[in-house]
């Protein structure tokens, strides 16, 4: 239920010594860390909290509690005050808070690791996967026509060019590793300022009208929308439809030689097909956890073999369609012929195979905060470039291979819907050639899946909002440094470190939620539609969070001049639909956006719909409905969960210089003070920036304008901690690490003591 959340302490800064690592030195929700301060949650402008456990308001050694007793000269008295209360703490079941004040760094943040073929591999190496090497032949057994399944694909191909240039609007306003993330958390927020034009180079930064108390509370400034969407995206987005299809390309090379009458390779070992899915996602998982560098590096190269593999198969297909047009076996005709089909609303299942092919296009947004600061034409440039060749080459895949091979070939292979070994003779090296093809390519999406999604998952738990959140921001402290330029940059002090290290946690987050995928497709006995079934609902969801961008998309001009400092104006570009001023391209636009919006509205509601099919055609299929019921319910409970957490808390909005004054609507009380976090002995209030300020790293990283501050009943002076059984183990299980003994270490002890004595 709550959240590992960072606390930073209000006593003496303890300067962060070099090899500590930043994101490691912060506490997670809700004990406080015993460790240094961290660089990655700073703040110059203000005092920051403490670390679960350290005290905000009168933390010890606090000094206005000192400076009183001294201005009355009480001195002693207070040095027996100071004595007292390091026993009092001393005895308690708490290590003593450490300090975690948030510093600013320097405004030059260095150039990014990612450049213009790194954003176009991480988007190429993500749409070209293994879809494209079924979902051919897979819509068309769903659909049953020829011309259908290509329109489909043009469809999806439509599909992601607006999707593109949307997010590339979002990217401009908000260029930080999370993309969806960040973008879904401001456009649902109302920061407490008038999204206003400036007036003669000023932003308007009004306190909110009172009309809007109410919605801020219920949305938390866009909390909401945060909370929601990092469970959605730990819950679904993972790599198990990519580990088995991987798994089970490697088996179909191995058992290449064993086909029936008709030349069709049997259904694969589902268990095995599973098991060897972890172990490749484990293999890459590894790799990426020891070397991020690495993980780049394959990225590059992984983009090329696809792109170069992609046009060979366009041009065998090609030939043997131009063999078949010679034997008078394919006609025009052919392309307007309906097929029998199991359910005539199957085109909603194949529109979900078409757009799992086309998934990625959004993947470079993910870690935009790597690529070069200030420098938005690098993502625009390979975002662009990516999706408008993978697309182009997708429809001419589609349109040769549906050219080359007719629906008697395709049906014979329903339990195995690789067409490209029919393009070559359908024999066994052709079936083991095509197998490794398609699997190299499985391992591309795989390596720039796991990189761009842990990243993803780094910056949820670096938000402090979920339970162990210590465990999910870690980054590695290996020291891979062989010259002095990249040594330089390993100092946590200097903006880049991160570069050259491993989002650890992020990394075992997201190994640990695609094997739970993977384990639970068992249910499902078809193959083709297990395998499936984590990537169309991973679709699903990815469509509705679509939906939901693109309604509020209309906010997007006034949150980034709201949000803009003085020096930061609006990126200018004519490729974003928010900055466009003339009048016919702007109906354009509008136009494109309606469509879009009911593109993604007739996805949601048509896929619940009986009949169902399978991903080949047959009966054999996931039910419809539950895509739905997977997604509201845990989006249900998401919203739950923030209602119940972090609704109540108190919220603030400090000044960001220390001589600005507070204006009305600056502070939220407290709705309640009886909720889970209470429970535990927990306090926490959450403190909001009115601006992107780029000198803190938890800004700049991370997209965050907001952090959740917690301490520990009984960190206060005078309070006595509360040692109750289970309000302690409460804590343990909410990932608070400053208990002296944790819960299964005593029960480890009373276990010995008891083998012990007997």
């Amino acid at each position: 239920m709550s959240n590992s959340i960072a606390m930073r302490d209000m006593g003496p800064v303890r300067p962060l010594a070099e090899d500590v690592n930043p994101l490691e030195a912060q506490a997670s929700f809700p004990g406080a860390s015993t460790q240094a301060p961290n660089h990655m949650d700073n703040d110059s402008n203000r005092p920051s909290a403490t670390e679960l456990g350290g005290s905000q308001s009168e933390p010890p050694g606090d000094t206005r509690h000192n400076s009183h007793h001294e201005i009355h000269g009480d001195h002693d008295d207070d040095n027996d005050h100071e004595d007292r209360e390091r026993r009092r703490r001393a005895a308690g079941p708490f290590k003593n808070p450490r300090v975690n004040t948030e510093t600013s760094i320097s405004e030059e943040r260095g150039t990014g690791p990612l450049g213009v073929f790194d954003i176009f591999a991480f988007i190429a190496n993500k749409m070209i996967g293994t879809g494209i090497y079924t979902a051919p032949a897979s819509v068309f057994l769903l659909t049953g026509r020829k011309n259908l399944t290509l329109g489909l694909f043009g469809v999806g191909f439509f599909y992601s060019l607006i999707s593109t240039f949307l997010y590339l609007d979002f990217a401009a306003a908000f260029p930080y590793t999370g993309g969806e993330l960040v973008y879904i958390s401001e456009m649902t927020a109302y920061s407490g300022i008038r999204e206003s034009s400036p007036t003669q180079g000023q932003v308007d930064k009004t306190p909110s009208p009172p009309r809007w108390r109410k919605t801020k509370r219920i949305f938390g400034d866009g909390l909401l929308a945060y909370v929601a969407y990092s469970i959605l995206f730990v819950a679904f987005f993972n790599s198990g439809t990519n580990g088995m299809q991987t798994g089970r390309l490697v088996l179909l090379w191995v058992n290449a030689g064993d086909v029936d009458e008709n030349g069709v390779t049997p259904d694969v070992n589902r268990d095995l097909v599973r098991f060897l899915g972890i172990v490749v996602l484990s293999v890459i998982c590894l790799l990426q956890y020891f070397s991020p560098s690495a993980g780049r590096r394959l990225n590059r190269g992984f983009a090329a073999i696809k792109i170069l593999t992609l046009i060979a198969l366009i041009g065998v297909a090609g030939n043997t369609a131009r063999v078949r047009r010679q034997n008078n076996e394919g006609h025009s005709a052919e392309w307007q012929e309906e097929n029998p089909v199991t359910s005539p609303l199957s085109f909603a299942k194949a529109i979900l195979a078409v757009l799992f092919s086309f998934e990625g296009w959004e993947n470079a947004t993910f870690v935009a905060g790597e690529i070069p600061r200030h420098q938005h034409k690098v993502l625009q440039k390979g975002f662009i470039i990516a999706v408008v060749v993978v697309g182009v080459l997708y429809l001419a895949v589609v349109s040769a291979v549906l050219d080359a091979l007719s629906w008697a070939q395709l049906n014979e292979q329903r339990t195995n819907v690789n067409y490209a070994p029919l393009l070559t003779g359908n024999g066994t090296a052709a079936r083991r050639g095509w197998a490794i093809m398609a699997a190299i390519s499985s391992l591309g999406s795989l390596n720039s899946i796991i990189y761009t999604f842990s990243r993803v998952k780094q910056a949820i738990g670096q938000a402090d909002i979920l339970p162990w959140s210590k465990v999910w921001k870690k980054d590695d402290s290996m020291d891979r440094a062989r010259d002095v330029s990249v040594q330089e940059t390993r100092n946590p002090t200097n903006p880049q470190h991160y570069i050259h290290k491993s989002p650890q946690g992020g990394l075992l987050i997201h190994w640990t939620m695609s094997v739970v995928v993977i384990a639970g497709s068992s249910a499902t006995a078809n193959t083709i539609e297990s395998i499936g079934i984590p990537g169309y609902i991973q679709t699903y969801v990815h469509v509705f969070v679509l939906f939901t961008l693109a309604l509020v998309s209309f906010r997007l001009p006034g949150r980034e001049r709201a949000l803009a400092t003085l020096t930061q104006q609006p990126i200018k570009s004519i490729l974003r639909p928010s900055e466009l001023t003339n009048p016919f391209a702007k109906s354009i636009w509008y136009l494109l956006w309606l469509l879009y919006i009911l593109m993604n509205l007739t996805i949601i509601v048509v896929n619940p719909v009986p009949p169902y099919s399978g991903s080949d055609g047959s009966n054999v299929s996931f039910p419809g409905w539950g895509f739905p019921a997977i997604l509201f319910s845990v989006l249900a409970f998401a919203i739950s969960y923030y209602l119940v957490i972090f609704c109540p808390l108190p919220r603030e909005y400090p000044p960001n210089q220390p001589l600005d004054a507070p204006t009305p609507g600056d502070q939220i009380p407290a709705r309640w003070t009886r909720n889970p976090l209470h429970a535990a002995g927990i306090r926490a209030k959450i403190e909001f920036d009115k601006d992107y300020n780029e000198a803190l790293p938890r800004v700049f990283r991370f997209g965050r304008r907001w952090r959740v501050v917690y301490s520990i009943e009984g960190d206060r002076d005078g309070e006595e901690y509360d040692s109750s059984t289970t309000k302690l183990f409460l804590y343990w299980l909410f990932g608070g690490d400053r208990l002296k003994e944790s819960p299964p270490r005593r029960f480890w002890e009373w276990l010995r003591e008891r083998a012990h004595l007997r």
